[in-house]
């Protein structure tokens, strides 16, 4: 390996970490460090963290080094000593790196990213984000189109081997599903628009991460979820797509990823008035002008423009009889209509599904491509995320059923519908403990889902709350097309 390829290895691993900055060797030759007598070969700071690492060739732990690494730490809590491995073995250095907290920076999966080790006394072992069995699923997929079955099945590949290597931390699943997500939007540029994929995903990860990592896992679980009721029910997509003229050039996954991806990115817009003290130490605002502020964004232009679009996709797909393709055109809003009543109720008051449709589309639309054909490509997959997105939150659906949208059919509305039965299985992956692990698997009979849900793990107040989602959810939908079957003790039947 040159000088460099090893520094393109590092900059390559620790951009999963944030904005990777050269450093010095002088870092390491200041006075603190005398007693130290290692500089290392490639230093970088990242996030405030100081990654020294050291270039690894052989089969026998040097331990004078390791010895080193942790003096430089103990003398400077910022330093992150982390051995540089090119494409060979490992496994060796693997015990002494979890003893001492030394991470690794190799190949996982054909590329470069760094294995870190928690500090040594941290009690509890790692916590496993993705659960086995889906895992397994996902790398079976036969009818997803080619780029996402097989981004998913390196997925595969590379999770396994961070688990069964003992290297399966927080920070290194996150990094393998920033790549996995980077994949996917790189398999086809048209799918980001004039984004570039990293930014999408930048725009994922502060959305998404300011609720925290462990939301960050428990919506990349509800993708695969997705992805793995989409192949298993292909037949239902595809018939979708026929009735409503989409033709060829359409993603169903990709939809679903944006679907997914988005749905809970509103919360901020929810929780206005929390954010607030929490960035002031104060309560700044009023109910009522949280409310004004919300009302100013509804009425800006490229709201009034996206709801004009959403209205004009649900009268299209919710019509007797589809007999035409549908195409995103400047169309006025209708005023008073009763899906933009609701939502607009739903947005000012209460519930983050209509804020986070609005959020995506908002965003999303700074960068809508200048060519015809492909700008008509973004937004058809756009818009019909954007009104998927909102039916999965329960106040929405009240705000709807006041304003007389009482159901949706799932053979017009899939990606809804589906994001409805995958949130509401949907218990576990966040937080520091695994429980309520309650989904153990999904079967299929035909177009009709199953979820295996262990209820014993519920407590009474989890499971009457169960109870009620599932109910609402089931009462919301026409399974006309895609079913989803449960246990008779949440449906009541």
């Amino acid at each position: 390996m040159t000088l460099e390829e090893a520094n393109a290895a590092i900059d390559e691993a620790l951009s999963a970490h944030g904005i990777v900055e050269p450093v010095g060797e002088e870092y390491f030759q200041a006075p603190r460090f005398a007693d130290v007598r290692w500089v290392p070969s490639y230093v970088r700071r990242v996030n405030g963290r100081i990654w020294a690492a050291e270039l690894y060739r052989g089969d026998i732990v040097p331990l004078a080094t390791v010895q080193a690494m942790v003096a430089a730490r103990q003398l400077d809590g910022s330093v992150q000593p982390a051995f540089l491995v090119p494409e060979q073995p490992y496994d060796h250095l693997l015990p002494a790196c979890r003893e001492h907290a030394i991470a690794l920076i190799a190949k996982v999966s054909d590329e470069y990213s760094t294995l870190i080790f928690p500090a040594p006394g941290v009690a509890g072992g790692p916590v496993i984000r993705i659960p086995d069995w889906l895992v397994g699923e996902v790398s079976d997929l036969e009818h997803l189109a080619d780029p996402f079955r097989l981004e998913l099945r390196r997925f595969h590949r590379a999770f396994a081997r961070l688990v069964e290597s003992g290297t399966a931390t927080d920070e290194t699943q996150e990094q393998l599903i920033n790549r996995t997500v980077l994949g996917l939007l790189r398999r086809d540029t048209r799918f980001a628009g004039d984004f570039e994929p990293l930014n999408l995903l930048r725009f994922f990860e502060r959305n998404l991460l300011s609720k925290g990592r462990d939301h960050y896992f428990h919506t990349f679980n509800n993708f695969l979820l997705g992805c793995l009721v989409i192949d298993r029910c292909y037949p239902a997509f595809q018939q979708f797509r026929q009735m409503c003229f989409l033709g060829t050039a359409w993603s169903p996954e990709y939809v679903w990823l944006l679907t997914v991806f988005f749905h809970d990115v509103g919360y901020p817009i929810q929780k206005y008035l929390e954010t607030s003290e929490m960035i002031f130490g104060v309560k700044a605002l009023t109910e009522e002008q949280a409310i004004a502020e919300r009302k100013q964004a509804w009425e800006s232009p490229p709201y009034v423009a996206s709801r004009a679009q959403l209205i004009a996709l649900y009268d299209y797909l919710t019509q007797d009889t589809i007999e035409s393709d549908w195409t995103a055109d400047p169309f006025p809003l209708e005023a008073g209509h009763p899906l933009d009543k609701a939502f607009e109720e739903s947005f000012l008051k209460h519930g983050h599904g209509v804020a986070s449709c609005m959020r995506m589309l908002a965003v999303f639309f700074r960068s809508v491509p200048q060519a015809t054909h492909h700008r008509q490509f973004i937004v058809r997959h756009a818009f019909l995320s954007g009104l998927s997105i909102p039916f999965h939150d329960w106040p929405v659906r009240k705000f709807l059923r006041d304003s007389a949208i009482t159901n949706i059919k799932t053979s017009r509305f899939p990606f809804a519908s589906l994001l409805m039965f995958i949130d509401s299985i949907q218990e576990d992956r966040r937080g520091e403990v695994q429980e309520p692990d309650i989904l153990r698997g999904i079967t299929f009979n035909g177009n009709t889902a199953i979820p295996n849900l262990d209820l014993a793990l519920l407590p009474p107040e989890k499971m009457a709350e169960k109870q009620r989602e599932v109910r609402d959810m089931k009462s919301f939908l026409v399974e006309d097309l895609l079913r989803f079957e449960f246990p008779p003790q949440l449906t009541g039947g």
